[in-house]
């Protein structure tokens, strides 16, 4: 018999598409299911079995639904440790699944310099993309949020270590996944500033300056002018 440690851990990702895995192994999961995987997982805690059958087939009466939930939880592969935990009224995600989104969302809800690192090419991705479901629809914006948020977190961890390079790379992530999102251009403008670059730093302010107000018809607020004033003629 093996011991817990020998068995291989469960990594669900949700960011840049579905794909389940057992150690490295890529397992295959029938597109039902993963539709009860990936709900289950972006949700804190457990959820009512009729929910879950509700959300994921909406246009079916409610004895319809219940049933094809039945099928797809029955038809789930079965790993070592159980994807899905619960009863009869309520169902959650099995807590020895290692899911992407909750590892940042953990991440973001810690709020230190010690949390575990999260690589930058997982929070410049779309949660499912390709998924057109209503709920995953819904979801997309609030994890985008989270994870702009996580690149400016680590942003601000590496230039607490001197590490003006990634905070640079994540940063500018940031400014990717949101051109309008000012917090990010004023992490790139302190960055400039920090690395004695004022050109840099008039660079960024001008096409910031320019997109807000075309975009919006706003003016950049006096926080951010302020860091701009610093490398003005007087």
């Amino acid at each position: 018999m093996h011991s817990t440690e020998d068995k291989p851990m469960i990594t669900l990702r949700l960011l840049d598409g579905f794909e389940l895995l057992l150690g490295d192994d890529q397992v295959p999961v029938i597109p039902s299911s993963q539709r009860i995987l990936a709900y289950l997982a972006l949700h804190e805690g457990s959820v009512p079995r009729q929910t879950v059958a509700a959300t994921l087939w909406p246009r079916a009466t409610a004895h319809r639904a219940a049933a094809c939930l039945r099928s797809a939880l029955w038809r789930l592969v079965k790993p070592p440790y159980p994807l899905v935990e619960g009863g009869r009224e309520r169902l959650r995600i099995g807590t020895a699944v290692d899911v992407d989104v909750a590892r940042i969302r953990r991440f973001v809800a810690e709020r230190t310099l010690s949390a575990p690192f999260v690589p930058v090419a997982t929070l410049a991705a779309d949660l499912l993309p390709g998924w057109t479901d209503e709920w995953v629809v819904a979801e997309r914006e609030w994890c985008r949020q989270m994870c702009l948020r996580a690149l400016e977190m680590l942003s601000e961890r590496f230039m607490a270590r001197g590490d003006h390079f990634r905070a640079h790379e994540t940063a500018a992530a940031a400014v990717r996944g949101d051109p309008l999102r000012e917090s990010a251009h004023r992490r790139l403008i302190e960055l400039h500033l920090a690395d004695g670059n004022p050109a840099a730093v008039m660079r960024q302010y001008a096409a910031y300056q320019e997109l807000l107000w075309t975009e919006l018809g706003m003016a950049p607020s006096p926080e951010i002018r302020r860091l701009v004033a610093t490398v003005l003629p007087e």
